[in-house]
């Protein structure tokens, strides 16, 4: 059943506000900031680009789609192209990262949006905005959504630019993992606390506290999942075989959604009917104690009453297993 509910006139930490058409969240106390929306606007394309893969509402599309501005062509600008922002009303266009456009364009592919996709990839510029640029596989990447006769050339660009990466990150997470105390699957979902990071932090050295910040993010790993989930389906070179067999090897057993994108059916119905949702998108962090991502800090009162509705961790994870099952999708055959 979904916990979907359109609205700001609900108790609830995450919100859709129907005017805006953006996924919102209440900030905590410490983020509020005097001249903000205070909506969370600095990720709210992300989340909503999460949000329309997850309950699919026409509305959220729209605010995707309005997140991405035509400039045209003139006396500064040789080619139209589109720029991106943060929330609807060109908020934070000139600092809009990689993170936001990616989980956006990722939503459209999910839900078929073709056209709108093919439209908005052919003039994304390369330089997403004054602060951010696209990396070389997330150029290829995007690629793969315009009408063009290299696919294939672009799917195994992109595979080959990730292959290079992921083997240098992982392997220098190895040791930094050993280094600052990391422990990888050590911990189940619904046990995790942000207190493992933060005890394991305190006990670090400056040494180690300056280590830990070349730390592979997971946040990065899962928008990577969502990059291999996206590409073409009915192509499986290679490098993108050997891609996903690194990515499936380095994935934390409790990460069931970054395995389910990575077509590890092997996640079990029992496993996702048993999580619970989270103050935070537990998905896009590692239990490792790495990164805090504020979980479990809330009592179980302040749960039943802000996580009732647009429950985004746990119906997203119900929407990618229902999907996979429907579509069949199992990359480990491949491997």
């Amino acid at each position: 059943m979904s916990t979907f509910k359109p609205g700001k006139r609900i108790t609830s930490k995450k919100y859709f506000d129907t005017r805006t058409k953006m996924m919102c969240e209440h900030p905590w106390e410490w983020a509020m900031k005097e001249g903000k929306l205070n909506c969370g606007e600095g990720d709210a394309l992300w989340r909503t680009g999460l949000a329309y893969i997850t309950w699919k509402e026409e509305m959220m599309k729209e605010g995707i789609l309005d997140c991405y501005r035509l400039v045209p062509a003139g006396p500064h600008f040789k080619k139209p192209f589109y720029q991106a922002m943060r929330h609807t009303g060109r908020w934070d266009e000139d600092d809009v990262t990689r993170d936001q456009v990616i989980m956006s364009l990722a939503s459209l592919k999910v839900n078929d949006d073709i056209y709108s996709l093919n439209e908005i990839a052919s003039k994304l510029p390369y330089r997403l905005s004054r602060k951010y640029k696209m990396t070389p596989d997330m150029w290829a990447w995007v690629k793969t959504f315009t009408f063009t006769r290299h696919k294939k050339l672009y799917t195994n660009l992109c595979c080959i630019f990730q292959i290079i990466e992921k083997f240098v990150a992982f392997n220098f997470n190895k040791i930094i993992a050993k280094l600052c105390g990391y422990k990888r699957d050590s911990i189940k979902n619904n046990d995790y606390t942000s207190r493992v990071h933060y005890d394991i932090k305190q006990t670090h050295n400056k040494f180690q506290l300056q280590l830990a910040r070349a730390y592979y993010p997971g946040f990065a790993f899962h928008l990577a999942c969502w990059q291999i989930y996206t590409l073409p389906h009915d192509y499986n070179p290679l490098m993108k075989r050997v891609l996903v067999k690194m990515m499936l090897n380095y994935c934390e057993k409790e990460n069931y959604l970054c395995r389910l994108l990575l077509g590890d059916n092997t996640v079990t119905w029992e496993e996702v009917e048993n999580y619970e949702s989270r103050e935070g998108f537990r998905w896009q962090a590692y239990l490792d104690g790495s990164w805090p991502n504020y979980n479990g800090e809330k009592p179980q009162e302040w749960k039943d009453k802000y996580l009732k509705w647009n429950q985004l961790d746990k119906d997203c994870l119900i929407t990618i297993w229902k999907k996979n099952k429907k579509d069949g999708r199992n990359f480990k055959k491949y491997i």
